[in-house]
């Protein structure tokens, strides 16, 4: 009796090498789609979800809170003209006419006068607006503007003010919103 000594032939150790190949494939895809499932996507932050920072320009309504405050505006280098909330006010506090008398008293040279309310727009004006549209320059009275329009877009169901006075170099009177402030 002969003994056949067997070899192992191409096909075998082709075959063998296949199925090695798929094992491992298939179970580095599958870690691949385990981690990717549960790795955490970062979560997006826009900066500035604080309304001081980022206005929806669909209108001031959709950004209005239950909070209500008095705001202020500062000059940044790289942003320019920003808006930021002062200090928070009180519900009674939140009146046409407290809030003016505050403006008022913040800018003595500029007096604001209540006119009237009409739908979603305050009316106001200002007899004697020489400081505002020829003394404080153009960033002083856009800021100036911008304080006034933020103020008073906090009352309720308030989201224009149409503010009259005499135009000059650095101001012009006409309706604005918080949307005219975004940059």
């Amino acid at each position: 009796m002969q003994l056949i000594k067997s070899t192992p032939t191409k096909h075998t150790i082709g075959n063998l090498k296949n199925s090695i190949v798929k094992k491992y494939s298939s179970l580095l895809f599958l870690i691949t789609l385990i981690v990717s499932c549960n790795t955490k996507q970062s979560e997006k932050v826009v900066p500035g979800t604080d309304t001081t920072e980022f206005v929806n320009k669909t209108d001031s309504i959709s950004i209005k809170t239950d909070s209500h405050y008095y705001w202020i505006s500062e000059e940044d280098p790289k942003k320019g003209l920003v808006m930021k909330r002062a200090f928070p006010l009180s519900p009674d506090s939140l009146t046409s006419t407290i809030l003016i008398q505050m403006l008022n008293k913040g800018f003595p040279e500029i007096q604001i006068q209540f006119s009237r309310v009409s739908n979603d727009s305050i009316f106001v004006k200002i007899r004697k607006s020489a400081y505002l549209t020829q003394q404080m320059g153009s960033s002083g009275a856009e800021a100036y503007l911008a304080e006034v329009i933020y103020n008073l877009t906090e009352l309720k169901g308030i989201n224009y003010v149409d503010i009259r006075f005499k135009e000059g170099d650095h101001a012009s009177p006409g309706t604005y919103s918080r949307t005219d402030f975004y940059r």
